[in-house]
């Protein structure tokens, strides 16, 4: 209970990353990989998320916790995070999928409700942040997760045979992410960031990766050219953020170094899936390429690790105190 009471909300976004990760690495990997990698990243990710949601549910009886959870509620700049709890569950709800018709029930049922709580949160967030009271210099990369974060359900949906609905989501959100892209940048441009949340500066390269994969996952017919678009801008926003990285990790170890996670991953994931439609199109794809997808996979896979130490020590100092 005093882990639980103590957890982090961002830790929710390394479980999100280390269920993604399952998939992108048996995406890369023979059949008979499937099982143990995502056993793996199943326990991982539980182990981080499990906290977070109990929390919640302490705050039911609990007046310290009920106030704490409220004035994250509250905090721009981490209540957008709070939607990767439901972003996580979708992506687990992914692994159901893989065991015959009733998984596969489970997988969509897990799928809508996620879907549900995403969009529910969003309303919250547009009514408290924008419409209630806004602030740009209450705007942060945070709020990419918030608004854009949706779009995992679109990538997620044709694991769970609801490409359809997804594809609706993929529309949406390509709205919304140039609309956040836009607000976020001018943000920093005209007041910078904090050196606490150095760190979110990585969120930037997940948006137009989550629209790379979301129109992978949505679309029964790909147009390559398209896809080298979207792909051409995800794969620059990787390289700003690679650049920033050493800067980034100067920031001494905190909660924000969730955000090291699942941007890192869904850029690894929509890169594989461009080679995939390039590959489909005829295109002659460069073993380069396929190197670069696997250096991004590998660096997404230790910042996962990096991460979870983070918030295991910050779990270890809750017991202790």
């Amino acid at each position: 209970m005093k882990i639980a009471s103590a957890t982090p909300l961002p830790q929710a976004g390394v479980a999100l990353a280390a269920f993604s990760y399952g998939n992108l690495a048996a995406s890369l990997l023979p059949e008979f990989w499937w099982t143990p990698i995502h056993i793996v990243s199943a326990i991982l990710g539980l182990m981080l998320l499990i906290p977070v949601l109990a929390k919640h549910c302490i705050a039911i009886r609990s007046t310290t916790v009920r106030t704490c959870l409220a004035t994250d509620y509250r905090n721009p700049m981490i209540a957008p995070l709070t939607t990767t709890m439901p972003m996580a569950l979708i992506t687990l709800g992914t692994y159901f999928a893989h065991f015959g018709s009733f998984g596969l029930r489970c997988a969509q049922i897990i799928w809508w409700c996620g879907v549900l709580c995403i969009a529910s949160l969003m309303v919250y967030f547009a009514w408290r942040f924008i419409v209630r009271e806004f602030h740009l210099t209450s705007v942060c990369p945070a709020w990419l997760v918030g608004f854009v974060g949706i779009l995992v359900a679109a990538v997620t949906s044709g694991t769970v045979g609801l490409a359809w609905a997804g594809h609706s989501i993929f529309v949406i959100g390509f709205v919304i992410d140039i609309i956040m892209l836009v607000l976020i940048s001018s943000r920093i441009a005209w007041h910078g960031l904090p050196a606490g949340i150095r760190p979110t500066m990585t969120i930037y390269s997940a948006p137009i990766s989550l629209l790379v994969a979301s129109y992978y996952s949505t679309s029964a017919t790909h147009n390559p050219i398209f896809m080298l678009m979207l792909l051409t801008c995800s794969q620059f926003l990787f390289a700003f953020v690679a650049v920033l990285l050493p800067w980034m990790l100067a920031t001494p170890p905190s909660p924000a170094y969730a955000a090291f996670t699942f941007p890192l991953v869904i850029t690894a994931t929509a890169l594989q899936d461009a080679l995939l439609v390039f590959k489909q199109a005829g295109w002659h794809v460069p073993l380069w390429a396929h190197g670069v997808q696997l250096g991004e996979t590998a660096l997404a896979g230790v910042m996962i690790i990096l991460a979870t130490v983070v918030f295991v020590r910050i779990g270890k100092r809750a017991v202790l105190s």
